[in-house]
Parts: structure tokens; C-alpha cells; sequence
């Protein structure tokens, strides 16, 4: 059962906006390298941490974005480390870069540098802004960019930043996509190419059937902040125990609705012929919208969302992530797994690999230790012998598992 990128090479030296498309990649069979700071990197020092206690092999984060990567540590502030990564990038099939570089990143990325080191490794290049490259942006600035912060919310509240830093899961999606892309066109043609990923426009794939140009604040059509009234009116509401439902007031049952309000409220204005109406029930939206919050109002959310799905509904929770993680649906189709870290001494609970198919099975792979596969991986393709790698960690531009910070 092989896995469908087996046998290629993916350098990895993406940040915290880019870091999980490599994983990404590895889940698929790819053999990732992950180029990273001797120090551990801010996905690294990213909390949440196991037990609480902060550690560069205790980030959750760390644990789950690398997952089947190897650990190339060395001290990025060096030129003399760049050169090493040359070494190695040219036995990659394609390299995907970070989102915020320096200026070290930047020089050796550059069109002109990388066609001197290698024509056959594609990369995918990640940037803020299509037009304004080496512009920074953290996530909430993509996410506000990319137009959410403008349509999630109402006029009257601050707007709803998503959860999870999306922007740079966004931007991870897009350019894992381009890294499948050109792993194949190089198999077919020999030869590497670059493809820009711009994450602004990636966190407009969330907003795809909204954000046209009338939605685009930045082209200035709708000048004030007017959030999910654009869309149609208020689709969340608060059920009685204070958790939230999506209640959308599909067409087609309306009828199915009307006779809910009925049932539970003794409310029957609704079936009053005008209401039958499509134009009709859009110009007086405002009372079908009161009529819903008070109706959620007489459920719990999980009963709620079960009484409307009997009715055919379209009434869905709105999780928060401990409600993810303990969802019956999920524990069912074995979605999460333990996995064993032995520089942990435990397991850890994580999720599956997102990629399910009846012709290949995806195991469970662990992060690893920072600069775990330093040495193997400079004399697999960086052409060092041990000698050679011990005088570059002397010199400190080589870092090896047993100088790390525990």
C-alpha cells in the first residue's frame, strides 16, 4: 500500500503560516526535511504545552504541525548554514517557504539564486500580498485581509476573528495544493518551476460565495462595515443553555418551520397566506429572525439541533473545540489517536491523518527531537562525513541532539 508521494523530497523550511502543508505532504508519503533554527523555532515556543510545562519538544503545536518530518537544526543567522540547506535542497524534488523571511531567507530564495543551485526543484513561494511581497502580516492581519474580519459579526459588535489561526491554515492548504501540483509536473518534465501563494487570497477560498467584489472591502463598494447582514440575515442564535445553533431558513422548509413555531410557541402568524411568499417573507425577515431566537430559546443546543434535523432543518451546532474533541461521531469513526513520544515519555492524543482512501493507510508518525536527523541528513545529501559535521557544529552552525535545550 504506497503511499501516493512516496519516494519524492520536500524541503521544508516554511514558519508558523506555512508550517502545516509540509506536514501535510508527509502524511502523503513524502520524505519532509524541516529546516529549522538550532534555538527551536516559534512553532516551537508556541503554547499550548504538554503538562503545562514549555519546552521545544513539548509544544502542541509542534507535535502536530511536524508530525513525520525530519529535523535539520542549524543556526539560520549564519551564511555558512545557507549553504549547507543548498546542499540539501538539491537532492529535494521541491522546497515550500516561509511566510516571513529574512533577509538570509530571502536572498536564497530568490528566482536568481535558487536557478543557480538547482533546475529541477520547484518551490513554492508564500507571501502576504500578491503585490507587495515582502510585506509582513501576522494571522490576524491575513484573516482581516482576506476579508472575514469584514463579513463575520454584525455592524453593532466587534468583528469575530475565527479560531485556530485560519489564515495560516489557509495559506498551509493553498500551498500544499501547489506543492501536489508541481511535485507532478516535475515528475512528468524534469524540471522545477515557483508558484506563489499569496495568503490574502487563500483566506477568500472561506468566503468564496460571499466575498465577490461587492464584499472586497478594500475596493471600497461598500464603504461601512455591515458583517453577515450582506448575507441575508442573522443565522446564529442562542439555544437555552447558552451554547449556539446555525439556523438557516432554507425555502423549501418553510412550511416545516411555520408548523414548529406553531407547535412550541403557539405562534401562528406564519401561516398566514401572504407568508407563503418568498419577496414577502424577505421584506419582513425581522420577524421570522425574533420568532427563531425566541424558539431556540426553548431548547437546549443538542436538542435543538436534533428536533430541527428531525424536521429536516437545517439546524447545526456551533462546537467550541472541547465539543470536537469529545464528539461521539468523531470518537466513533476512530478520528483520534494515542501516539506514543518517547522524548515525551507518554503518548498523546491527536487526530488522524486527514487523507482516508481504500488504496493506501496512514500511520501514525511522530514529530521529531530538534536536530534529531542533523547528521544523517548532512551526509546523505549535504556530502559531509562525521568530521566535516562536527567542525561545523564547533563552529556552531551545525546543531546536533545532544547540544539541545531540553
Amino acid at each position: 500500500m504506497t503511499l501516493p508521494l512516496a519516494g519524492f523530497r520536500v524541503l521544508d523550511l516554511g514558519d508558523e503560516g506555512t508550517v502545516l502543508a509540509a506536514r501535510l505532504l508527509a502524511d502523503l508519503g513524502a520524505d519532509v526535511i524541516r529546516v529549522e533554527s538550532s534555538r527551536g523555532d516559534a512553532v516551537r515556543s508556541r503554547p499550548p504545552f504538554v503538562d503545562g510545562l514549555p519546552g521545544v519538544e513539548r509544544s502542541l503545536a509542534h507535535l502536530l504541525y511536524n508530525a513525520g518530518k525530519r529535523s535539520l537544526a542549524l543556526d539560520l543567522e549564519q551564511p555558512e548554514s545557507w549553504d549547507l540547506v543548498g546542499r540539501v535542497l538539491q537532492g529535494c524534488d521541491i522546497a515550500i517557504g516561509p511566510l516571513e523571511k529574512s533577509p538570509l531567507a530571502a536572498e536564497f530564495l530568490s528566482p536568481e539564486h535558487m536557478g543557480r543551485l538547482s533546475s529541477r526543484t520547484g518551490l513554492v513561494d508564500c507571501v502576504f500580498r500578491r503585490n507587495a511581497p515582502q510585506e509582513r502580516a501576522t494571522d490576524l492581519i491575513g484573516t482581516a485581509a482576506g476579508g472575514l474580519l469584514y463579513l463575520n459579526g454584525y455592524p453593532e459588535d466587534p468583528p469575530n476573528k475565527p479560531a485556530g489561526q485560519l489564515a495560516y491554515k489557509q495559506a498551509s492548504l493553498a500551498a500544499a495544493l501547489a506543492g501536489v501540483s508541481m511535485i507532478l509536473e516535475q515528475s512528468l518534465s524534469g524540471s522545477g518551476g515557483r508558484v506563489t501563494v499569496c495568503m490574502q487570497e487563500a483566506v477568500m477560498w472561506t468566503t468564496i460565495q460571499s466575498a465577490n467584489e461587492n464584499y472586497w472591502h478594500w475596493l471600497q463598494a461598500r464603504p461601512e462595515r455591515r458583517g453577515l447582514s450582506n448575507l441575508g440575515g442573522q443565522t446564529i442564535f442562542q439555544a437555552r443553555d447558552g451554547r449556539w445553533v446555525s439556523f438557516y431558513q432554507h425555502p423549501p422548509a418553510w412550511l416545516a418551520f411555520v408548523a414548529w413555531v406553531a407547535e412550541a410557541l403557539g405562534d401562528l402568524r406564519f401561516g398566514a397566506p401572504a407568508w407563503s411568499d418568498e419577496l414577502y417573507r424577505l421584506e419582513h425577515q425581522s420577524e421570522a429572525t425574533a420568532a427563531t431566537a425566541t424558539l431556540c430559546q426553548t431548547l437546549n443546543r443538542d436538542d435543538l439541533v436534533a428536533e430541527g434535523q428531525r424536521r429536516a432543518i437545517l439546524v447545526v451546532p456551533v462546537q467550541s473545540v472541547a465539543d470536537i474533541a469529545h464528539d461521539p461521531h468523531l470518537r466513533e469513526r476512530g478520528f483520534f489517536q494515542d501516539v506514543w513520544h518517547e522524548q515525551l515519555g507518554r503518548a498523546i492524543e491527536t487526530y488522524r491523518s486527514p487523507f482516508v482512501s481504500s488504496a493506501y493507510e496512514i500511520s501514525a508518525r511522530l514529530a521529531p527531537a530538534l536536530g534529531q536527523h542533523t547528521r544523517e541528513i548532512l551526509s546523505e545529501l549535504a556530502g559531509l562525513n562525521d568530521r566535516g559535521i562536527d567542525e561545523r557544529a564547533a563552529r556552531g552552525a551545525v546543531a546536533l541532539p545532544r547540544e539541545m535545550p531540553s
